[in-house]
């Protein structure tokens, strides 16, 4: 089983928690399975290609909403009334998600990338949401997925909180099971009295201000003989083969080990710093601008800095602890210890100061900026907090006086 834990903020007393289980299969499960989800990716297609007609025809779009009347009136024939609306429903909002993330896009200037129909190689997930409180789908080790069957799952942690949704996925290596709750916000962790900046890179995965050095496993590099000899293997297959076929789950499978190798060296060393400092702070770093240097976009996506952050965040949040972005301009210019910054050129890996003299590691020096610019960013949020505060302690106490005038 692979347990994947997902933390945010859903307010002030509670938390979602998502685990992740791998189902044990048995056949009607998976024909099920594979019925509903083809149900919902026609659903899926067919709602954007009624948005792109309507606005086509009349220039006005269609929203969720409507969409979800038109489902109402569709479900009067049987086809469509033998599935669950709750998979249904789900595909809607998938739709609506879609064309949010595009109307987002094109407002920031990014590359919009229009919605695309879902072919069945793209729509492996179909989902149910549950508005009212419900007991969770596994009881033992039994899942039980309403309007579709039941199988086993292999579980690894009790499940905690209210379900509020279920969702099924089915990737190279099986079925997943993955249960979304609703848990008490726990206790934040003791305070340790100590902050870290981090200073990620690529000969190192990333170096701490108090000067440790987290090594980078490169887990792409070390499988990448093995990747490019079963890409050749899939080449040379002949196209709509069953070798062919076969070849290419082999493919998608070594791609999977090393995404999860890599998903759990970041857990470890995510869960570390948030359990070590009481505040994290790193840069906020264009990631997807330093890609396009084609001599380190391999060794840039590798190392997956923009998950790892996100994965520090939301633990950072979970445990109470304190999660820092500052701006990384002259992060590796400026001295650590006098402020005297130089031009530092991306091959010299050792800080030497030109006024006060101090030799430091590159990287080193980097993090102590990094981590003094998150304790001033924290400092001057709180600061900003105590003067509203003491602002709206100073207009109630000015309300009574004012009406009794």
């Amino acid at each position: 089983m692979i347990g994947a834990l997902h933390a945010m903020a859903n307010s002030e007393d509670t938390t979602i928690k998502t685990y992740e289980f791998k189902l044990r299969l048995n056949k009607s499960f998976v024909e099920a399975c594979e019925r509903e989800l083809e149900h919902s990716r026609q659903i899926y297609n067919a709602a954007l290609a009624e948005r792109i007609s309507c606005y086509q025809i009349t220039g006005a779009s269609l929203g969720y909403n409507e969409q979800s009347r038109h489902l109402t009136d569709a479900r009067t024939l049987p086809e469509v009334k033998s599935h669950l609306r709750t998979i249904q429903q789900d595909a809607l909002e998938r739709v609506e998600g879609a064309f949010k993330g595009f109307f987002r896009r094109v407002k920031n200037g990014e590359k919009p990338g229009f919605p695309r129909f879902k072919g069945k190689d793209r729509y492996h997930t179909f989902s149910q949401k549950y508005e009212k409180v419900r007991p969770c789908p596994i009881k033992g080790d039994k899942l039980t997925v309403p309007g579709v069957g039941s199988c086993r799952a292999r579980l690894s942690r009790p499940i905690e909180g209210k379900c509020k949704q279920l969702r099924i996925t089915r990737r190279v290596d099986g079925w997943y099971a993955l249960i979304v709750c609703e848990i008490p916000k726990p206790e934040p962790l003791p305070p340790t009295g100590r902050t870290v900046g981090v200073d990620v890179g690529i000969s190192s995965f990333a170096t701490l201000s108090n000067g440790e050095e987290i090594e980078n496993p490169r887990h792409l590099k070390s499988a990448l003989d093995n990747l490019q000899r079963r890409q050749r293997r899939l080449s040379r297959r002949q196209k709509g083969s069953k070798r062919r076929a076969k070849q290419r789950i082999k493919v998608a499978k070594a791609h999977l080990k090393v995404s999860r190798c890599r998903k759990d060296f970041q857990h470890k060393v995510s869960t570390d710093l948030v359990r070590r400092f009481d505040a994290i702070t790193v840069e906020d770093l264009n990631i997807r601008g330093m890609v396009k240097n084609q001599r380190l976009a391999r060794a840039i996506s590798d190392v997956a800095w923009g998950s790892f952050f996100r994965m520090t965040r939301s633990k950072a949040e979970y445990a109470g602890r304190r999660f820092e972005r500052v701006d990384p301009r002259y992060t590796s210019q400026n001295c650590s210890k006098c402020g005297q910054r130089q031009k530092m050129p991306l091959a010299v890996r050792i800080y030497e100061c030109g006024k006060c003299g101090a030799v430091i590691g590159r990287d080193h020096n980097s993090a102590i900026t990094i981590d003094r610019a998150g304790q001033a960013r924290i400092c001057a949020r709180g600061e900003r907090q105590r003067s509203m505060k003491r602002e709206r302690e100073c207009r109630t106490q000015l309300e009574p006086k004012q009406g009794g005038n």
